[in-house]
């Protein structure tokens, strides 16, 4: 359900200071994405990822270094600051109808941005929607594309996490004991989404973010 993943990465900021969060939440999200892409694994457009997975490897690299020189104690300040922008992005993207044209110079401009949105704060999910939403995907293509993506750019984070220390021996027992939780999550948002009204529910969701973003900005 849209906006979710965006509330989770704030909530587990809140609950884990400094750099600690991102590395809880990176294995975290690839459980999630092998479910969604075992769901959809016959609906991906691997010609759309295939041009843009480039620079979004570079994006990574980039935002390798960003969170390794950003001083801890304002780390949490620079997530609640880009999860913010995310949420800007998409309320563009749902009422202004934005639609950039594609090429090659815009597919590397989202490319590295979403890298890098991704690394420091998995936060890439609007950006990228901009640059599939222009491909005029049906629902379920859009789905399986975006789910493919995400695995494969969230395995690629991996080494670069365990190098700045963020993903340790005992952020991985912690994220065992999440497993069956996440589970559990999935199987009830297939059972929620059939009987809540989602425009309500997105703008609840959009409500707890710009509240957890304010908190993580003026009192970390």
């Amino acid at each position: 359900m849209g906006g979710v993943g965006i509330l989770a990465v704030l909530l587990l900021a809140l609950a884990f200071p400094g750099k600690a969060s991102p590395g809880i939440m990176l294995p975290m999200l690839i459980v999630a994405d092998i479910m969604a892409v075992i769901y959809y694994r016959r609906d991906c457009q691997w010609p759309i990822l295939l041009r843009i997975f480039p620079a979004a490897v570079v994006g990574i690299v980039i935002g390798f270094f960003i969170v390794d020189l950003l001083p801890a104690e304002v780390f949490e300040r620079a997530i609640g600051v880009i999860i913010l922008i995310m949420l800007v992005i998409s309320l563009m993207i749902e009422y202004a109808r934005l639609r950039p044209q594609g090429g090659k110079i815009a597919t590397a401009l989202v490319g590295l941005a979403a890298g890098a949105a991704s690394m420091v704060a998995n936060a890439a999910g609007p950006i990228f929607g901009i640059f599939l939403l222009q491909m005029g995907l049906t629902k379920e293509k859009f789905v399986g594309t975006r789910s493919w993506y995400f695995l494969v750019l969230n395995i690629v984070k991996v080494p670069f996490s365990v190098n700045l220390g963020l993903i340790t021996t005992d952020t991985l027992k912690l994220n065992l004991v999440a497993v069956p939780i996440i589970l559990l999550g999935a199987w009830l948002g297939v059972k929620i989404l059939k009987l809540i009204n989602l425009s309500m529910f997105k703008w609840l969701i959009r409500i707890a973010v710009i509240i957890a973003a304010i908190r993580l900005i003026m009192f970390s």
